[in-house]
């Protein structure tokens, strides 16, 4: 009676962690979530810089800032997940949550300096931050619930499409309470303003500091692996899911599904030999182009047909929670079909509303506010197929690295979406922009195609 009391205790106290788990990936990822709130924050960044630092400060080069930062996420990420493996999830996470707060607080510095020192803080430092703290929470999630990884990433990096809607928020009625409007040129002139964009860095900063490292000691991994099965309710099986161990002539050799087979485990150094990763790394660099550039832009967008700074506002904090809720709509739909047909409607969706985007300016407030949901409910699903698919193609045991490496198709979309935006912007307007963005997802789409059956 005593030894099933224990037993009892220690699988309830294993369930506690794995929940736990769950909650401080969600914390941590809701701080990272920061980065969707740009578009609102660079209409006040650019208005002070332009306004008292540097007048050639504009929101053609002011969007290099964001390109950094997802440069940097690119870069850095595969160096998370080898940290990760090395040091563990909770001091990898506490260093990169350090990183990001950082560059946050500093910001309230080089704001005051030039825009490419306001690119070392606010963009590349809280790049590295996100690199080394996004993967880590997904890794540990999938090893406490190993049958619901669509699920748990959802949840996860729901936190992380739900991080801007206090964010945006926040920002909006710390700096312009009175919903004062910009002028005709998009710029921010009153000092009621202007005055207060300093030291917001410095509030962000320490807000995000006490939800991350709370969320940094909810971090674990399972001990052993039945844990992992108990909490998925299901037998604790291996998963026959690496499709991609292949074997020297290039076929995918038979699996059996027992309890005792053994899967090969692919590390980076393999994956890049297997034209699978760069079906998925084209694929993400495609996404991610249209995802950095609406995040960066939609709200200059808006300003030309609104003039309601607080409408605008609301508009992406509440797109935030269809950032949120699509990801775990779009996990649950990976679980029950695949990745394959999940990515085809995700870039199919998603270039038809880029490309009718313009038509929102003869639409008002109502349709402009409707399209600009179901881009960010639709984009969102990108952040949970690509991780949750490279688990599955690629294994589990070096995951982080593996999704690390992935993650550096972002080092070239960061600097395209600037360039793009830079000399296209004004040669061809919002709309040639915004067809672009439709014809270069229209490719995602075509990559589906390469994607190995069964996945």
């Amino acid at each position: 009676m005593k030894l099933r009391l224990r037993m009892i205790h220690k699988v309830t106290l294993q369930k506690m962690k794995g929940r736990a788990v769950v909650v401080g990936g969600i914390l941590i990822h809701l701080t990272l979530g920061n980065l969707y709130s740009f578009g609102n924050m660079m209409t006040y960044m650019v208005s002070y810089m332009n306004q008292r630092v540097d007048s050639s400060v504009n929101y053609t080069n002011f969007i290099w800032v964001n390109s950094i930062t997802t440069t940097a996420q690119g870069f850095f990420m595969v160096f998370g997940g080898l940290l990760e493996s090395c040091i563990g999830p909770r001091i990898t996470c506490f260093i990169g949550c350090s990183l990001l707060s950082a560059g946050i607080m500093l910001t309230h510095y080089t704001i005051e300096m030039s825009l490419f020192a306001v690119i070392l803080t606010y963009g590349l430092l809280s790049g590295v931050g996100i690199s080394l703290s996004y993967v880590t929470p997904l890794a540990c999630g999938m090893k406490w619930y190993p049958h619901r990884k669509g699920l748990i990433n959802g949840l996860i990096v729901g936190g992380f499409g739900l991080g801007s809607l206090g964010s945006t928020t926040f920002q909006t009625f710390y700096l312009n309470p009175e919903n004062l409007p910009p002028q005709s040129n998009g710029f921010f002139v009153e000092d009621s303003i202007l005055d207060k964009v300093p030291s917001l860095f410095i509030v962000l900063g320490c807000i995000f500091i006490v939800m991350q490292y709370t969320g940094c000691i909810l971090l674990s991994k399972p001990v052993e692996d039945r844990w992992a099965g108990i909490l998925s309710h299901e037998p604790n099986l291996q998963e026959a899911e690496n499709l991609l161990a292949f074997d020297e002539g290039g076929e995918s050799p038979s699996v059996e599904s027992s309890p005792t087979h053994n899967l090969t485990e692919l590390r980076p150094k393999e994956i890049v030999r297997h034209k699978t990763f760069y079906v998925f790394w084209m694929t993400y660099l495609f996404n991610t182009i249209a995802i950095g550039y609406i995040n960066a832009m939609y709200k200059s967008f808006g300003q030309t047909f609104i003039r309601d700074d607080h409408f605008l506002a609301q508009i992406g904090s509440f797109a935030a929670v269809f950032n949120c809720i699509g990801r775990v709509v779009w996990g649950r739909l990976m679980d029950k079909t695949s990745f394959k047909i999940s990515m085809r409607i995700l870039a199919v969706l998603l270039a038809f509303l880029f490309a009718t985007l313009p038509l929102t300016r003869h639409m008002g407030k109502v349709g402009f506010t409707g399209w600009i949901w179901l881009i960010f409910f639709t984009f969102s699903g990108t952040f949970v197929l690509m991780p949750t698919v490279t688990e599955k193609a690629f294994g589990a045991k070096h995951y982080s690295a593996n999704y690390g490496l992935l993650f550096t198709s972002q080092v070239i979309s960061g600097p395209l979406i600037a360039t793009v935006n830079q000399t296209m912007l004004l040669a061809v307007g919002y709309n040639g922009c915004f067809l672009t963005i439709a014809a270069i997802l229209s490719l995602s789409f075509g990559m589906t195609f390469f994607v190995p059956e069964g996945l």
